[in-house]
Parts: structure tokens; sequence; C-alpha cells
């Protein structure tokens, strides 16, 4: 009896397979399966595409199918721009970071060191807006420069501390929260010269993509059934942050942690008619999170079309379990 062999034909239907069943779980939330997929979006890509090159070669060009589908429904996961500094005379820059607490992610006690080099990166940089999620109201108001301070603190509310700096005038500002979860966002609206501008600070549903707890075989059945909350929870977030953004009649900037990737649900409806910065004037993968040493970008900014992004720039400082994204944008 002859071994059997799985073929090119068969390698190429479940590539693509799997491409529809990606592109499907952006759209519609299928629980762990959607988490699955917008994790390894990339990997299904990169199988489609050397099946297409293998097809090119031998003028099979059926086995490009799955490149096609890909962008038609995706932008590349990896970009290449030239615009990485641009200095214009109004150019408005911005700095959007998860900072853990201010505990870097090898040491639980390393939080002083943590707001220490922090500080010194806003300093160096001086961005315009300073944006932090998951941030310490004590540690906060150690960071300096900043005539207007949107620090986000209830004293009875048990929220994750969001915050914005900003060097122009805040002249309104408020609360979204999250029902049933420390998760939350803020917005506040800026006065830039005659303009008036709402970024919002996202902060949605973490997924605890710890890799203690990935590697706790104990715990796989309860982790696996949270990751289909988890998604439920982050569509429901995004919509209500969607719907808050659709009323302001201000240019708008959403902002933040989606802890989503792009190829999920709740980044496409955030990001409905909006423009992200990576996607126009990133570089490289534009990863803002290591899980298990796979590259993850979970952190945005997303503007609407009358905001010109300039430049879209990622760190590698190893202060946080994220890094932050630095964006020059201005306003047409």
């Amino acid at each position: 009896m002859k071994p059997k062999f799985i073929t090119i034909n068969k390698i190429s239907r479940i590539a693509i397979l799997a491409l529809i069943i990606g592109v499907l779980s952006s759209f519609f939330n299928f629980g762990i399966i959607s988490v699955f997929f917008s994790v390894i979006m990339p990997i299904i890509f990169v199988i489609n595409f050397i099946i297409a090159i293998y097809g090119l070669i031998k003028k099979k060009y059926h086995y490009l199918i799955g490149v096609i589908i890909f962008f038609l429904c995706y932008n590349l996961f990896f970009q290449f721009s030239l615009n990485t500094n641009i200095k214009t005379k109004d150019s408005i820059s911005l700095i959007s970071y998860n900072v853990r607490s201010f505990k870097q992610p090898v040491h639980s006690d390393s939080q002083q060191n943590a707001i220490t080099e922090i500080k010194k990166i806003v300093d160096s940089i001086n961005p315009d807006i300073l944006l932090l999620q998951e941030s310490s109201y004590k540690e906060g108001l150690r960071i300096k420069g900043y005539s207007n301070v949107f620090l986000g603190y209830r004293k009875d509310v048990q929220k994750t501390l969001l915050t914005i700096y900003s060097k122009y005038p805040i002249i309104n500002k408020g609360f979204i929260d999250f029902s049933d979860t420390y998760n939350n966002a803020i917005f506040a609206d800026l006065k830039i010269k005659q303009d008036t501008v709402r970024i919002y600070n996202t902060h949605l549903q973490s997924f605890v993509f710890a890799p203690h707890i990935i590697a706790d075989k104990y715990n796989d059945y309860n982790y696996l059934s949270n990751l289909n909350s988890t998604i439920s929870k982050q569509v429901e977030q995004a919509k209500l942050v969607k719907n808050h953004a659709s009323k302001s009649n201000s240019k708008v900037i959403i902002c933040g942690d989606f802890n989503a990737t792009s190829y999920s649900q709740p980044y496409r409806i955030l990001k409905k008619e909006l423009n992200d910065s990576y996607v126009s004037n990133g570089n490289g993968f534009g990863a803002t999170y290591s899980l298990l040493r796979y590259p993850l970008r979970l952190d945005y900014f997303l503007s609407d079309k009358q905001i010109e992004v300039l430049s879209h720039k990622n760190f590698d400082f190893n202060l946080s379990d994220h890094e932050p994204i630095y964006i020059k944008f201005k306003i047409r």
C-alpha cells in the first residue's frame, strides 16, 4: 500500500478555508474561534503566499485565490513607510502607552524604575498629547510638563486608571464605563487652535495573555471558556465607544489598548470610517505586545478623514508588557 501524502491541492484548500473562516470571524463573533483566527491570520497569509508563488511558477493561477481574498479583506500585517521623521509647523505629536501600573514585565517590584524610565522617555520625546492605560494615580502625578491633565480617577469607582495629558486646553471630558469589568474608556475634547478634537483613550477587555497562565494545564478549561466571554465583552465595548464617538460633532481620534488584533471584530467595529496610523504610515510588524515571542499589534491610533497622519513609530523599551506608539499628525 502506497503511503498517502498531503498534496499541494489539499494544502491550498485548507489554507483558503482557514482564510475564509478568519475573514468571517472578523465580522461575526464565533467566540474562541474568532480569537484564535485573529491571532494566526498572519501565518495563514504566509501559507497562502507561498502557495501563490508556487502557482505563479507552475502557471497554475487558481493557487492565487487565497492571497487575493486576503488583500480584498485586509491590509498587510507588515508595512513600509518613508515618513518616519516628518516635522511640519502644524504637526501634533501623541504617545499612547499601556504602562501596566508602571511595573516592568519581569519584576513585580520594579515600579520605581519603570516610572523613572518612562518619565525620561516622555521628557525626551516631549509629545503634545500623552495617553496612558493602566496608569497609577500616585505615579501619574509625577509626570510633569502638561498644563491640562485628565487623570480619570474616581475615588469609589473600581476601574483601571486611564489618563490624558495635553498641552492643549481640555474643554470637555468624560467617562465611558463598561459593565461587569475593570476596563473602561475616557474622552477629552481638546481645543487646538480653531479646531476641537475629541480623543478617546480606550482599554478594552483583557484576555490576560500571560505565559504562566497559558502554560498552566490545570486552568486550560476555565481559561478557554473565559475567552468566549472576553471577546463578547470586547465587541460590546467597541460598539459602546463607537456609538459614543458617532454622536460627536468634533474631529475624532480613538486610541488605546484594544487587546485585539487588526483581524478581529472589535477592531473592525472601531476602525469603521477611520484611518489606522500604522496602515498609512507604519513600518515593520507594528507589534506592541509579545505573546510567547509572537508579535501582536494590540495598540492603535484611529482617526477620521480630517486628520492627516504624518508618521507612526513603534518602540522597544521593555518597560511594560506593551510597547508605546508614537504618532505625528495634523488637522486638515
